[in-house]
């Protein structure tokens, strides 16, 4: 009897010893398989904040080489020295910081290697320019014609970089292609070929900071007192008012004061809403004497009806309710049956750029969406000595020969330094290509280059 006992319970313990090992092999299993989750998670974080980073890396390097080949082109019609010694500065920094993003990705050898290596020869040549210009020299036609094959390289190589990097956005490629790829299509473009004998310069970062200056560049303009306001501050009730006698008390169906803030300059801020819109009006005004400063609003347009210059009328029309007399449209641009314009006071007939004002217009209906006058609520007051000292023959004589001039007149342009010169603006054209050039109405020297983009959705500058 007892032996039967004995045999029953080891039975037991048997059946228990195997539950137990079981339930133990499982919680293992699951432990690694856990294991094996977290560090699968922690791959993929760890390779998204890496793709990041190379995304960073690649956005950067298409934006300095279109840089480049902008001041590469902006170069060769530029005639003063000081332009050209502040150009040629600007394509060292620019395809300095390009190379130097372009190395931070994971390429390292063939094609992508030799457009380092191109971004070396563009900075190297543009450094060999600037300190022959600051000895005395010239450019000489031979050098220009490097310019030119610069130029046309940079231009077949932004557009290659961009491609490659609008693939990756999109996911055709994938980073660990990159490299094969890149190889492959900067491959078909001989972007260093061309300017392969520019000899190199031995020379460290701390040569080029004597000679790169680009000018005070300071926040000091943040602490400026608004020039088109006075000292005059408003309660809320005259700042909601102003928003009553823009639109009409009788069109606004709502008005609701969100809060006051205080930065650069001291807002009331609301949501408007008019009786026959489904959208909200976002509008800041000015402590100071009550002025429109800001309004923001969207809709979905489906069509267009009006036409740009139809626009331009509206938002000057919406301008002068504003009390904002004698502006001239400049440059605009159209975006999903939008048109966002950009408006510069004048005054005796010259274009005043640092008294800005922009405006979105709907091209359905005309009405006036958005709104911003930083530029003209800061700068805006009458300009005193704006009598130019050379005559605007001087100021031709002194730009490029080559450039048939279209139309010219006086501008008041701002500076990198945030201040501001009278100059002469001649609007002119090279081959297909149109420049706007300003040269300082009291010194003569040329100030300033921009290049005119006749866009499929408007006229635009850089």
């Amino acid at each position: 009897m007892i032996e039967k006992f004995e045999k029953k319970l080891n039975e037991i313990k048997n059946k228990v010893d195997k539950k137990f090992f079981g339930i133990f092999l499982f919680m293992i299993f699951g432990a690694m398989t856990m294991f094996a989750m977290n560090m699968l998670n922690s791959y993929k974080i760890e390779k998204q904040a890496i793709q990041d980073e190379y995304n960073k890396y690649m956005y950067q390097v298409v934006s300095y080489v279109n840089n480049v080949k902008v001041e590469l082109e902006k170069l060769q019609i530029t005639s003063t020295d000081n332009l050209k010694i502040t150009t040629l500065a600007d394509i060292w920094r620019q395809s300095n910081l390009a190379k130097s993003n372009l190395e931070a990705l994971p390429v390292t050898q063939d094609s992508m290697q030799n457009a380092s290596k191109y971004l070396s020869q563009v900075s190297d040549y543009s450094y060999t320019l600037i300190r022959k210009i600051v000895n005395g020299g010239t450019i000489s036609d031979e050098e220009y014609n490097y310019i030119s094959n610069m130029y046309d390289n940079s231009k077949e190589f932004s557009k290659v970089l961009s491609d490659i990097y609008n693939d990756l956005n999109s996911g055709k490629i994938k980073w660990n292609e990159l490299e094969k790829i890149g190889n492959e299509r900067l491959g078909n473009n001989n972007i260093s070929d061309e300017i392969s004998n520019i000899d190199k310069i031995n020379k460290t970062f701390q040569e080029y900071e004597g000679l790169i200056y680009d000018g005070a560049f300071s926040d000091h303009i943040l602490t400026l007192k608004p020039k088109f306001l006075s000292d005059n501050i408003v309660n809320e009730e005259v700042a909601r008012n102003t928003i009553y006698e823009l639109f009409g008390r009788n069109k606004i169906e709502n008005i609701n004061y969100l809060n006051e803030s205080n930065g650069r300059i001291d807002l009331y801020n609301y949501d408007v809403k008019l009786k026959n819109e489904e959208f909200i009006r976002n509008i800041s005004i000015t402590k100071k004497d009550a002025r429109l400063y800001l309004m923001i609003s969207d809709r979905e347009i489906t069509e267009e009806k009006i036409d740009i210059e139809e626009a331009k009328k509206s938002g000057l029309k919406f301008l002068s309710k504003l009390g904002m007399e004698n502006l001239k449209d400049t440059y605009y641009l159209k975006v999903g049956n939008m048109a966002i314009i950009n408006y510069a006071a004048t005054q005796d007939n010259i274009i005043i750029y640092p008294d800005l004002v922009k405006v979105k217009v709907a091209l359905d209906t005309g009405d006036i969406l958005s709104l911003e006058t930083q530029g003209y609520t800061f700068n805006h007051r009458e300009r005193e000595d704006i009598t130019p000292t050379i005559s605007i023959e001087d100021a031709r004589s002194k730009i490029n020969k080559n450039i048939n001039i279209m139309s010219e007149g006086l501008a008041i342009i701002p500076t990198d330094s945030k201040d501001e010169i009278l100059t002469y603006e001649f609007k002119g054209k090279i081959d297909d290509r149109e420049f706007l050039v300003y040269v300082n109405a009291k010194t003569g020297l040329e100030e300033k280059i921009l290049i005119i983009l006749d866009t499929p959705g408007g006229i635009l500058t850089i």
